[in-house]
């Protein structure tokens, strides 16, 4: 194996050393002392648009096959079973131009999975009788997707992009378009594999804590199982047609909504420039001078997101979502973005604060990558096949040279009113035609231009700040005692990385789910700026409501965290504003209409979690007393300052007084019916069943036993109910704690099976595992224990788990419960387990069917 050079690397104490193998195969290899799982990514540089025109899915059905057995482990989902053995999860991925295959699992387990997966990737059976089977497994994840808006929009775009252009296709595959006999199909699955599944198109992952000379040694092995060669490159036709644009391309889909999309061809536009970071950046600014916040005071925007959809051969697609706050004509806004896009075309990026921007790209670089290792490991494989080997790892920007006034304005020259799609989805269209395999509605007609407005001078508008933040000023002195406030405290993090939430609760009379999330709506668009601000440092906010908890998950550099909570408190301390209000009620409806169209296994989960997701408006004034009346769980990592922590204390004091009031624990709820059963009202025609068991109690015992269950359960059940029935794609079992005791969650989502054929399917799976799980063996049920310990063992180490334990803890004032759970597990007797089987058929459960 080759070492290539790196230019840059991030500064922590991770080694990272990128090679290419003798076959062509690209490696990056992070050794991370401190990683508690091991991930591994290996990403093929071929997606759909490579498949044969006569078969669209093709590259679709031959992600789904690699997982059904292949010359070294031919039985059919024996590489989901081998994840399950090591605590881990798995996935894959079809794109229009990569293929991507993934797990994160204990590291132990590491060098056999990665074995397996390349010997999928590598040489796949293709067995006729399976490609029969998954062929139908595609069918039901079509017809699934036939309720999601997002397929019904790629169908509608088809029929506007040049007709030569892979965009142009139908990619997602069913039944229809990949027809034939499972032999025919068979045949040419192992032609089209045997073409683009080779090293030179690949790229391969690992981050793991092993030295760097075992992950040269696993990456080595592992590219010598693959076929050497690279991919036949060919010229892409333009994106349209000369002449296409401008055009209106109206659609209608299952989601009953009006909105609309702007979509700009770009040319010559290199992958992850400054020039577009700049631009998503100005278009998504809510401060005045951004293009959200302009539009928002001219044009009665709601919601504005830019994003560029990078291609090859320097294409790419500039998409700009649009929503308004209320049924406006759509053709003034465009001239408003005009008149907006005109005045940033006059700007010298030189007068910028980039230097300073460069500053702050160089502090977030200087943490790390950031967040679960599997989603930047991901991003890493695909920037190891898009990007020069300096880029890959500069996930910040630190290396990216400064914007040039002239790279701006070549930039936005591209932008023009007569070169631009619009398309709007509407709630009810007319006279349309239909797009081919979806039957999407939708009509086409040329797209008129408005003359600018006038001329706006953004300089005498405030610009987006990027200063630091303030240092805090005196605050309550934090050693008082807050009796309506439970706090958790966790260990300092080890790493630069910090994690905090809050959860806001309030007794079930003082606040319906409508007003707590109306509530969530005033907050995330009071911290909407800050929140913009953040993401140049790392900074994440995440508001949702679970169950009757309004949460708020923070997130970023350990040194930054307490200021960016503190700076995001304060800005919390006053009602909204009322030019807000109009802003906030569309975002209490958009979360509404979310909830209301869930799909069916979504929305028997909200229904587990007790969220009615009622439609009520909330007065103005409900703001002081929902603030007033709110108490509070807090889950905060020790060792922040002082004087950070005494401001936190009057800022929360002041939101919410009554946090110096004890806290207000409702009674428990008369008992229920041991079996619960009900139907919940679904927008989509697939049918959902969900099944849960609950313990009768909490104890670490039990919560052990559940946990072996889920362990021994998990698998099985996608194996028997996914694999072997095909009942639907969508099969899972869960381990779920709910009000502090265990359970086990069962959940099925089919397109073709009716409720009888899933609850039957359901009942006879736990009787027939229920029988085998009574006939373990003291050694067995030993051999069980010891490696789920062992798991346990390895996942407390991982930094997630750790935060969603110590956050169960606060929830239910317990100490280290996981670490209670796991002594009980390596202490279990065959006779407790025996008793916990016995009881299974008579504990609590809740039954949720789907109902049209």
């Amino acid at each position: 194996m080759h070492l290539l050079p790196l230019s840059y690397i991030p500064p922590t104490q991770s080694d990272y050393r990128l090679y290419r193998a003798a076959n062509g195969l690209l490696c990056l290899l992070i050794s991370d002392d401190q990683a508690s799982q091991a991930t591994a990514v290996l990403q093929v540089g071929v997606g759909s648009h490579a498949e044969p025109a006569g078969l669209p899915g093709l590259a679709h059905l031959l992600e789904h096959l690699l997982f059904m057995g292949s010359a070294g482990y031919p039985q059919p989902g024996a590489f989901p079973a081998r994840i399950a053995r090591w605590g881990g999860r798995f996935n894959a991925s079809t794109a229009n131009q990569a293929t991507r295959y993934f797990f994160s699992l204990a590291p132990a387990g590491l060098d056999e999975s990665l074995h397996q997966l390349a010997d999928m990737l590598a040489a796949p059976c293709f067995h006729p009788a399976q490609v029969a089977s998954e062929r139908e497994v595609i069918e039901a994840e079509f017809r699934t997707r036939l309720a999601d808006d997002a397929l019904h929009e790629q169908a509608a775009l088809a029929q506007v992009f040049n007709p030569a252009h892979p965009l142009s296709r139908f990619t997602a595959g069913n039944r229809q378009s990949l027809r034939g006999t499972p032999e025919a199909l068979a045949s040419a699955l192992h032609d089209w594999h045997r073409r683009h599944y080779r090293a030179g198109a690949m790229a391969l992952v690992l981050h793991a804590p092993r030295s760097p000379e075992q992950l040269r040694q696993l990456a080595e092995r592992t590219a010598a199982q693959l076929p050497a060669g690279t991919l036949d490159q060919h010229r892409l036709p333009p994106l349209f047609c000369d002449g296409a644009l401008p055009t209106e391309l109206d659609w209608r889909g299952p989601g009953a909504q009006d909105d609309c999309t702007l979509w700009y061809p770009l040319s010559d536009c290199a992958p992850d420039s400054i020039a577009t970071r700049w631009l998503c950046e100005w278009l998504n600014s809510a401060a005045p001078a951004g293009a959200l916040g302009y539009l928002r005071r001219q044009a009665g925007l709601a919601e504005l997101r830019a994003t560029v959809e990078t291609g090859a051969e320097g294409q790419a697609l500039l998409r700009v979502d649009l929503a308004t706050l209320s049924e406006r004509p759509v053709l003034p806004l465009l001239a408003a973005l005009d008149t907006w896009l005109r005045a940033m075309t006059e700007q010298n990026p030189e007068d910028w604060p980039q230097t300073h921007r460069q500053q702050l790209a160089h502090q977030l670089g200087g943490n790390g990558p950031q967040g679960d290792p599997l989603d930047w490991c991901r991003r890493y494989a695909e920037r190891l096949l898009t990007l020069s080997p300096e880029q890959v790892l500069d996930l910040s920007g630190t290396q990216l040279p400064l914007l040039t006034r002239q790279a701006w304005r070549e930039l936005l020259r591209q932008l023009q009113p007569d070169a631009r799609l619009l398309v709007c989805r509407r709630s009810r269209l007319d006279a349309a035609a239909q797009a081919l395999w979806t039957a999407t509605p939708f009509t086409l007609r040329p797209l008129a231009v408005l003359p600018d407005q006038l001329k706006v001078d953004l300089a005498l508008l405030p610009w987006p700040s990027l200063q630091p933040l303030p240092p805090a000023p005196a605050g309550l002195p934090w050693g008082g005692y807050l009796p309506g406030l439970r706090l958790g405290k966790m260990a300092p993090p080890s790493a630069n990385r910090s994690r905090t939430r809050l959860a806001w609760v309030w007794p079930a009379s003082e606040s319906s789910q409508a007003e707590r999330s109306w509530l969530l709506a005033c907050w995330s668009v009071q911290g909407e700026a800050l929140a913009q601000w953040g993401q140049l440092l790392g900074l994440t906010l995440q508001w949702q409501l679970v169950g009757e908890l309004l949460q708020l998950d923070a997130a970023g550099p350990a040194d930054q965290l307490p200021g960016f909570l503190r700076e995001l408190l304060t800005a919390l301390q006053r009602p909204p504003a009322a030019e807000q209000l109009a802003l906030i009620e569309y975002r209490r409806q958009q979360w509404h209409h979310q909830q209301t169209h869930a799909l069916p296994a979504y929305r028997l989960l909200q229904q587990l979690d007790g969220e009615d997701a009622a439609q009520a408006e909330v007065p103005a004034e409900r703001w002081a007393s929902l603030c007033s009346s709110a108490q509070l769980y807090w889950l905060k990592p020790q060792g922040w300052p002082e004087q950070e922590r005494s401001m936190l204390a009057k800022l929360l004091i002041n939101l919410c007084p009554a946090l110096l009031r004890p806290l207000r624990m409702e009674a428990p709820a008369a008992r229920k019916p041991r079996v619960q059963a009900s139907d919940v009202s679904c927008q989509h025609a697939d049918r959902a069943q969900l099944l849960y068991l609950q313990a009768e109690h909490a104890s670490a015992e039990e919560d052990a036993c559940w946990r072996l269950l889920h362990h021994c359960l998990a698998d099985a059940f996608f194996a028997e109910l996914r694999t072997r029935q095909q009942l639907g794609y969508w099969v899972v079992a869960r381990l779920r704690r709910q009000h502090g005791r265990a359970g086990l969650l069962l959940l099925v989502q089919s397109p073709s099976h009716p409720h009888a054929a899933i609850e039957a399917a359901i009942s006879d799976f736990l009787q027939h595992q229920g029988a085998q799980l009574a006939a373990l063996s003291t050694t067995q049920l030993q051999q069980h224990c010891t490696h789920l310990a062992d798991l346990m063992q390895q996942q407390r180490q991982d930094p997630d788990q750790q935060f969603e334990a110590h956050w169960q803890d606060c929830l239910q004032q317990t100490d280290d419960h996981l670490g209670a759970e796991q002594s009980a597990l390596q202490a279990l007797t065959l006779a407790a387990w025996q008793g916990f089987v016995a009881r299974l058929p008579r504990c609590p459960r809740r039954h949720l069917r789907s109902a049209n």
